[in-house]
């Protein structure tokens, strides 16, 4: 008898540690899954630019811009101003001052409607990133395979608990043989 609760014994424990392994190896592979899952939610994020700030770029560029045409028309008032004696270069110069001007108002006026769609463009992506933030918990894909990694865990975890109270078991019947 000894040596039969002997072999049942190591039975058991062998049974035990195969399930501890599969337990150890169910949790690591569902650890790998969750890292890459970040990763590429994170990939996406960066590839649509959802997470870095578009307006201040835009203000950035516009800035840049603005202070270059700006620069262009100093350079051009003090070519005026040095070439002023001369009747006819200061007329063609009036004219290229007042195509510049007028350049420069299409520019401000084109930069302010880019800034408007720039505006309008962070907008629909920050909505976009709402809703994309809120997909995996409204998602029915989502949800099913989150109620299925569930299930599995639970299941597992049952078949842990009983092999653990039937090695109790069997232990304590061992106990009180002696």
């Amino acid at each position: 008898r000894q040596d039969s609760f002997e072999r049942q014994k190591a039975d058991l424990i062998n049974q035990k540690s195969i399930l501890l392994k599969n337990f150890v190896y169910t949790k690591r592979k569902m650890t790998e899954e969750e890292d890459k899952f970040i990763k590429e939610i994170t990939g996406f994020n960066d590839e649509y630019g959802l997470t870095s700030n578009r307006q201040l770029l835009i203000k950035k560029r516009v800035k840049t811009e603005l202070c270059d045409l700006e620069g262009k028309a100093n350079i051009l008032k003090n070519e005026m101003e040095s070439l002023g004696y001369e009747n006819v270069q200061l007329n063609a110069l009036q004219l290229q001052k007042n195509e510049l001007k007028q350049n420069l108002f299409t520019l401000q006026n084109k930069l302010k409607g880019q800034l408007r769609e720039a505006k309008d463009i962070t907008k629909g992506l920050e909505a976009e990133k709402v809703k994309v933030s809120e997909k995996p918990q409204t998602d029915a894909e989502c949800l099913r395979l989150k109620k299925k990694l569930e299930m599995y865990k639970d299941d597992e975890m049952e078949n842990v608990c009983e092999a653990l109270q039937a090695d109790i078991e069997f232990l304590q019947m061992v106990c009180n043989l002696f």
